[in-house]
């Protein structure tokens, strides 16, 4: 029995010391930025607008009437003082959006309404969660403001998410969102509606390794596009720096990325919801 136990040991402290010197040597081995660090960005960053986006889903003023979400989806609240909590229970099988997302698990919406200004605040929260098989751990908080300093209806995300994805593979993204309103906020219908987005947001990798995003000419966001049609993204890793420019205001699926090294590339990009 003791020689069993000793060699279990053994054993162990092998497999925690091979584990040791694979991280060591993926950090030895992601220290130059590269597309995929660019991709990663990207792809953790639709998760989060997305995820963000279930702060509109819901609305105080519409609480006692029927959902407008698909039926895959159980609606309740409980209405407080100075604020309603939503509780979203998608289907466990899976429940599948119009932006072509399926989702898992509950999300806790809380939205604390001004009625004078029409501004509200509030936050959400994301239980047993996922999204296309992705798991999803964290939480975001919101404000909205009916007028900005531009005179603009304007929403701000502040958030803090943990992504575990199919092949095993983890990324954490923080950081805080800001969606200007610029077209279309005066009209019913949604065909004429223009965002800018700015912000900023860090991603830290499995193996400790850190990405900086700062978006340096606003995001814009057209409602006839699937695409951001513009806007500038600093990616830095490491000490180094890439541009990602999403072009000139044509809508299409092609980001262009500029290496440290000088080096373009033309990244194909997925749909945005």
């Amino acid at each position: 029995m003791k020689k069993s136990g000793l060699f279990l040991l053994i054993l162990a402290f092998i497999s925690v010391f091979n584990a040791c010197k694979k991280d060591d040597k993926s950090n030895q081995t992601d220290q130059q930025l590269t597309v995929d660090d660019a991709k990663l960005a990207i792809e953790t960053g639709k998760l989060s607008d997305d995820l963000n986006n279930f702060s509109v889903l819901v609305e105080p003023s519409t609480a006692n009437k029927s959902s407008n979400l698909p039926s895959c989806v159980t609606q309740s609240f409980v209405q407080y003082t100075d604020s309603i909590v939503f509780t979203l229970n998608f289907d466990p099988n899976g429940c599948t959006f119009p932006n072509g997302n399926t989702y898992k698990g509950t999300v806790i919406i809380t939205k604390r309404m001004d009625v004078a200004s029409q501004n509200h605040s509030g936050s959400i929260e994301f239980i047993d969660f996922s999204v296309n098989d992705i798991q999803v751990e964290g939480s975001s908080d919101f404000e909205y403001v009916s007028q900005n300093t531009n005179g603009f209806p304007q929403l701000t995300h502040t958030y803090d998410f943990t992504f575990t994805f199919p092949n095993g593979d983890i990324a954490a993204r923080n950081g805080t969102t800001i969606k200007e309103w610029i077209e279309g906020s005066s009209t019913p219908i949604h065909h004429d509606d223009v965002f800018l987005i700015s912000g900023n947001a860090h991603i830290l990798k499995r193996n400790g390794v850190q990405i900086d995003l700062l978006v340096t000419t606003p995001l814009r966001k057209e409602a006839t596009c699937h695409y951001f049609v513009s806007g500038v993204v600093e990616i830095t890793k490491n000490g180094q720096t890439a541009i990602l420019d999403y072009g000139n205001g044509t809508c299409d699926n092609e980001a262009t990325l500029t290496l440290p090294n000088g080096q373009v590339q033309v990244i194909q990009l997925s749909h945005h919801p």
